[in-house]
């Protein structure tokens, strides 16, 4: 958990300055995909869904 939890602040600043929506379908498609490839690897260690906050 420790090192999931190390994981916040880059996907905090992520969201905060990347466009996951891009008009590019190209660029939406891969900013997608990373957000799936990082649910998939924390949904190993814990839900993180029952986490409030």
């Amino acid at each position: 958990m420790t090192r999931v939890a190390s994981l916040r602040a880059p996907i905090d600043a992520f969201f905060e300055t990347v466009l996951v929506n891009a008009e590019d379908e190209n660029v939406r498609a891969n900013r997608l995909s990373l957000l799936a490839r990082i649910r998939a690897a924390t949904a190993t260690v814990a839900d993180l869904s029952k986490i409030s906050g």
